[in-house]
């Protein structure tokens, strides 16, 4: 893998504003009184993460009829000055945001906008706001982060592209690691590459102010496209290149932002790892190999999938999984490739063909552990995934994974194209999750130390496409950098096996506390602790010890929610307990601002469970329940009201083990 770095300045801490009161009052829509605190300070940039508002009794936006995508960018624009976000005398900096078409609305009719921020067209890079609406309409909140345009800047480039380009595969030729373990806790072979002799060529550039612009393969394993971005240094805003660069399957692809100003152009500003990761049945596994293989109909019947009871927008049968007699469909194209991923292009042996019998494409490999079962596992466990999320609200208009989206919403084009190996593959499984409309890239292949296939265990394929599911949830599906941070990177591993686990521990009568077991042909996983209510770690540690990268970062983010489920079932019973916290889960990953931190989600499992009370989908009583619930796992956690961080970075963390008072 190559060496990640970021250079934005997070040593100085500016000047935390706190503020209260009344932000404006506007004849035509008013804006209403907001309470912020500290805890809602970048510390970085000096500006509000969130802005909370309690609305007066006279509450005129409720009456506002337009749009919620322009009282999103009206409400932003008028929110900024007065907390001083812009300098008040210049027009020429004012700060700008676009908002994303898509309007996200979760499953009590919360409404959610995402908005870029940009200067003169040039996107702010990870600088974004979420606007919140309640059920009924009302603003909420404005969640995220922004810069605050002290200085002009140059937004004309005094480096080309092409002299960029060269800059950034100077840096990833020779910032090569060794000795790393993957996700599933596997040393990954170190692996060399030479694209010293890639000489960049344009295909295509397009002119608007980002210079949007798409640059030869050559040795790479795909068109690299490259656009301008602000890269905030704090305290200043450098011009930069951003690339896409893939490199080839094995050591994946990599965003990496080049300085494209007069302080040092060519400098490597960052460098970041992107991809992390008809009527028909089939014989497959359903949880592992250990199991023995099961004739399911493809689709499964909604009665089979623990989401109950199903949503109001259920449509009335599931849609087919296969376009014909080939595992090829809306959802997932599965198919094998007969070689490494450290081959440049996939070479497959072709589709796995199903046979009609009694009118009926059937899928039944006569090798129980061959390479066709390969393919019909992965294609399976795809397909029952993408329904799975589809009944909780992850549908077309929030950016699913459907080559058509049938309702004309969000944007189609992206099934899953899901790849089985015969052999290895980098970072032992691993999926990419490109924008909206651009599929995303499932890998499994062989764990060698135990010569068993990851396309076999569910916990490893429910695992990485959950990495899809938040990824095009968190921040909006047309923002792929919203879990680059370090505390969102942890909590996209965490939330990836407590769905990997609990989807499965539903239908067991003891639940099922650690993963990748029967893959690893260990009893004990791949994980340090057991996800039980013994697991020893918490907030605190976080930034210390072992709990600085994303996986045991991660840890401590599945542990908690373990726990938070097993309260809720406690309270509510297993059915309703399962649903109410992957209800609430789905809820809050929509309404998440880009790169949010521990306590960020942790607000917005709070606020997701309100918005189910107030959209008259829960009891006063059961929202008590459940909101005990939640902070006993936060509190045990080390979660509790008072603690606090340097937003999703690894500074400042003070662990709270309390709860609120009005539970104590």
């Amino acid at each position: 893998m190559i060496q990640e770095i970021d250079k934005r300045n997070y040593e100085i801490r500016n000047e935390i504003k706190e503020s209260s009161g009344s932000f404006f009052t506007s004849t035509e829509h008013n804006l209403h009184s907001a309470s912020v605190t500290n805890v809602g300070v970048n510390p970085t940039t000096g500006t509000l993460v969130v802005l909370n508002f309690t609305a007066p009794d006279d509450d005129t936006t409720l009456n506002d009829k337009r749009s919620f995508i322009s009282k999103a960018v009206d409400y932003v624009q008028k929110a900024i000055e007065p907390q001083g976000f812009a300098p008040e005398s210049s027009a020429l900096m004012k700060t700008e945001f676009v908002p994303d078409p898509n309007v996200i609305q979760t499953s009590s009719g919360a409404a959610v906008v995402h908005l870029q921020q940009a200067y003169h067209g040039i996107p702010f890079y990870q600088m974004s706001r979420t606007v919140r609406f309640s059920p009924e309409g009302k603003l909420e909140d404005i969640v995220g982060d922004n810069v605050e345009m002290l200085n002009e800047v140059d937004t004309i480039p005094q480096l080309d592209v092409i002299s960029a380009m060269k800059k950034a595969n100077e840096y990833i030729n020779s910032h090569l690691e060794h000795d790393e373990y993957d996700a599933w806790g596997q040393k990954m072979p170190f692996v060399h590459f030479n694209t010293s002799n890639y000489v960049p060529k344009v295909i295509v550039t397009f002119p608007n102010v980002t210079h949007n612009t798409v640059l030869d393969k050559g040795e790479f394993s795909d068109y690299i496209p490259a656009n301008l971005v602000l890269f905030h240094q704090n305290p200043s805003t450098r011009l930069a290149w951003k690339f896409i660069i893939t490199i080839n399957k094995e050591i994946g692809q990599y965003e990496v932002i080049v300085a494209a100003d007069n302080k040092q152009p060519g400098e490597i500003l960052s460098c970041q790892r992107l991809n992390l990761h008809i009527e028909a049945k089939g014989n497959v596994f359903r949880v592992d190999g250990a199991n023995g293989r099961e004739m399911v109909p493809f689709p499964l019947p909604w009665s089979d999938y623990p989401v109950k009871p199903l949503p109001q927008t259920t449509p009335p049968t599931p849609k087919d999984w296969v376009d014909g007699i080939e595992t090829i469909g809306n959802n997932t194209e599965a198919l094998y490739c007969d070689s490494s991923a450290s081959e440049v292009d996939c070479i497959p042996s072709g589709h796995l063909k199903g046979q009609k019998v009694s009118g009926i494409v059937t899928f039944n490999p006569s090798v129980e552990t061959g390479d066709e079962q390969k393919i019909l596992n992965i294609f399976y466990y795809c397909n029952y995934m993408h329904d799975f999320f589809y009944l909780l609200g992850f549908d077309e208009k929030s950016g699913n994974f459907q080559r058509m989206n049938i309702t004309g919403e969000g944007i189609g084009g992206d099934n899953v194209k899901a790849h089985a190996y015969s052999g290895t593959v980098f970072g032992t499984a691993n999926m990419g999750t490109p924008v909206d409309g651009i599929s995303p890239s499932m890998n499994m292949g062989l764990v060698e130390s135990s010569n068993r296939h990851t396309a076999f265990d569910a916990d490893v394929v429910f695992h990485e496409f959950t990495h899809g599911v938040t990824t095009r949830l968190v921040g909006g599906p047309l923002d792929t950098i919203s879990l680059r941070q370090p505390q969102s990177r942890g909590m996209g591993e965490g939330w990836s096996d407590f769905f990997a686990l609990s989807v499965q521990n539903y239908s067991r009568d003891l639940d099922k506390l650690v993963t990748g077991a029967w893959v690893f042909n260990n009893a004990a996983g791949i994980r340090k602790y057991k996800y039980d209510d013994n697991y020893p770690d918490h907030f605190d540690k976080i930034g210390k010890e072992r709990y600085t990268g994303e996986h045991a970062i991660g840890e401590i983010w599945c542990a908690t929610l373990m726990y938070m489920n097993r309260r809720f079932v406690e309270q509510f019973g297993k059915e309703r307990g399962y649903n109410l916290v992957w209800i609430i889960m789905i809820d809050a990953l929509k309404i998440s601002r880009s790169n949010p931190s521990f306590l960020d989600a942790r607000n917005d499992i709070l606020q997701s469970l309100k918005n189910l009370k107030t959209a008259d989908k829960l009891s006063e009583d059961d929202y008590y329940k459940g909101y005990h619930c939640i902070w006993q796992a936060f509190s045990h956690f080390g979660m509790g009201p008072n603690a606090a961080s340097d937003g999703p970075t690894l500074r400042g963390i003070v662990a709270d083990f309390t709860l609120p008072s009005e539970l104590q």
